[in-house]
């Protein structure tokens, strides 16, 4: 017969030897979307796919989602696939109001091995954020919105900072595309496509965000000059009006595009055409347009968050002090003390059109942190910072 402390021993043993694939975590998230043309069923799945991204980051799991149509309507089972095993999502309530469709969704995760298990996922990364410039100016004069360029990506940081993943900074006074038509293309007089790692390094910042609003015209007949014709088009159920950002994300360290994407919505200009409201006024949120831009919002908020997610987390060395180094970040981002860090070389190189790259190699070299503060934190190393050649400008990474 066995004894119980073996039995014990034994079945704590199986339990770790478990694949950790195997251990789902169940989250209840919450998602919407904008309805068109009362279409349900591609609101619901636009809704649930919000609702999975939003606890793939409260799980720390990477999905992939599945849509299942059965006569017509979505199923609402969904399938998300993890790395190696399919794991179900159950939408447990819905709510609509007006054009808009709220789900909630229990969802079961699994944790992805190559970040969950991995320091990155720990540390809040941060973002800069620049303005997002108008392509065509003159469609801001419809309710008085020339202020979008910079109040757009204030909001934007500000919904960014509201999901906790990551910490953004608003530097809406910065406009990197020399050429708003052909960005993220068009290049700079030296030849580089932008000059992010520049912005990225006067900012202290690991990423840089980026957008061109491409379209805020309207898509219903305007009579400016016409009182009766105008008062009548103000009487119209539908004025709508076209919303189309494009979002670009870069690494601030090697400026290379990690992510881009285009939110296209429509709203109703429920208010009359007369009225100069401003981009984010408090009256501004509430027409039905404002909604729609809010959803919008959300929604490169949860894509920004779920982009890096898994992306390591680099950190400036910007002072030297025999075997100390002080890094530029804190308990801010999430660091403790006897947290360790990997120390990476930072090598300025030409490409072929003799742009400047930064290249960053491994110096195998091991910091543990000894003292944090808000914004920085002060690591040592086992011998003295020059006999390991290490600089200011140099970084810290956790992968």
């Amino acid at each position: 017969m066995m004894p119980p402390l073996f039995k014990q021993l034994l079945l704590i043993t199986c339990l770790f030897a478990m694949p950790l694939i195997a251990l789902a975590k169940s989250v209840d998230a919450v998602g919407e979307a904008v309805i068109y043309d009362d279409d349900l069923v591609d609101a619901r799945y636009r809704a649930t796919q919000q609702a999975i991204k939003q606890a793939v980051l409260e799980s720390s799991a990477r999905v992939r989602v599945k849509d299942e149509l059965r006569n017509g309507d979505l199923d609402s089972s969904l399938e998300i696939r993890s790395e190696a095993r399919v794991q179900k999502a159950h939408i447990i309530s819905e709510v609509r109001k007006g054009d808009f469709l709220t789900v909630v969704a229990r969802i079961d995760v699994t944790a992805d091995s190559q970040c969950s298990t991995g320091a990155t996922s720990f540390y809040r990364k941060t973002v800069g954020i620049t303005g997002f410039e108008l392509q065509t100016p003159q469609q801001a004069s419809l309710g008085a919105l020339s202020n979008i360029s910079r109040e757009l990506p204030k909001d934007l940081a500000a919904e960014i900072n509201k999901k906790g993943y990551l910490k953004a900074l608003a530097a809406t006074n910065i406009a990197i595309y020399p050429d708003i038509i052909n960005a993220p293309s068009s290049t700079n007089t030296n030849g580089s496509l932008t000059n992010v790692t520049q912005i990225g390094e006067r900012l202290g910042v690991q990423y840089i965000l980026s957008g061109i609003i491409r379209d805020i015209g309207e898509v219903y007949l305007r009579f400016p000059n016409d009182k009766k014709t105008k008062e009548a088009a103000d009487q119209k159920t539908d004025k709508e009006r076209n919303f189309v950002v494009d979002i670009y994300i870069y690494d601030g360290f090697s400026g290379a595009l990690l992510f881009e994407k285009r939110y296209s919505e429509v709203g109703n200009w429920d208010i009359s055409d007369h009225a100069r409201v401003g981009f984010g006024s408090a009256k501004f949120w509430t027409i039905h347009y404002g909604k729609v831009v809010d959803q919008a919002l959300k929604e490169s908020a949860l894509d920004t968050s779920e982009k890096l997610r898994c992306q390591p987390f680099i950190a400036n060395i910007f002072r030297i002090e025999g075997n100390r180094i002080h890094i530029s970040a804190g308990s801010l981002s999430g660091i403790k003390q006897g947290d360790k860090f990997s120390v990476y070389r930072r090598y300025e190189v030409f490409d072929k059109m003799q742009a400047t790259q930064t290249q960053l190699n491994n110096a195998n070299i091991n910091v543990t942190i000894k003292q944090v503060q808000p914004n920085f934190s002060i690591g040592e190393l086992v011998v003295d910072a020059q006999i390991l050649n290490v600089q200011q400008q140099d970084v810290v990474i956790a992968w």
